[in-house]
C-alpha cells in the first residue's frame, strides 16, 4: 500500500500516558494495515508553545496521504484545525 497516514486527536489537557496509549493503538492498527504512520506524539516537544507545536504538526500532516481522526478529535482545537486544513486541501480524511 505504501500510503502515509497522519493521526490527529486530543492531546492537550490529558495525561501523557493516556495520550501515548491511544496514539500507539491506532498507529499499530494502521501499521498492520500497511500504512506508514505519522503521529504528532513523535514530533511533540513539551518546551514549545501550543501555536508552535501545531505549526510543526501541520507541516508533518501535509506530507501525508490521509488524515485519521481519533474519536475525540472534536474536543481538540489542534485536531479541528488539522481536519479543516485537510478537507480544504482535498486530503482523504478517515474518522475512527
Amino acid at each position: 500500500m505504501n500510503r502515509t497516514a497522519y493521526v490527529a486527536g486530543k492531546i492537550t489537557g490529558l495525561p501523557k500516558e493516556d495520550v501515548q496509549s491511544k496514539f500507539n493503538q491506532i498507529s499499530s492498527r494502521l501499521t498492520g494495515m500497511g500504512y506508514q504512520v505519522v503521529s504528532p506524539m513523535a514530533v511533540l516537544d513539551d518546551t514549545q508553545t501550543w501555536n508552535d507545536a501545531v505549526r510543526d504538526e501541520i507541516k508533518k500532516m501535509l506530507e501525508c496521504d490521509e488524515v485519521h481522526l481519533l474519536p475525540d478529535w472534536q474536543e481538540s482545537r489542534g485536531a479541528q484545525l488539522e481536519r479543516d486544513i485537510a478537507l480544504r486541501l482535498g486530503m482523504h480524511v478517515v474518522y475512527h
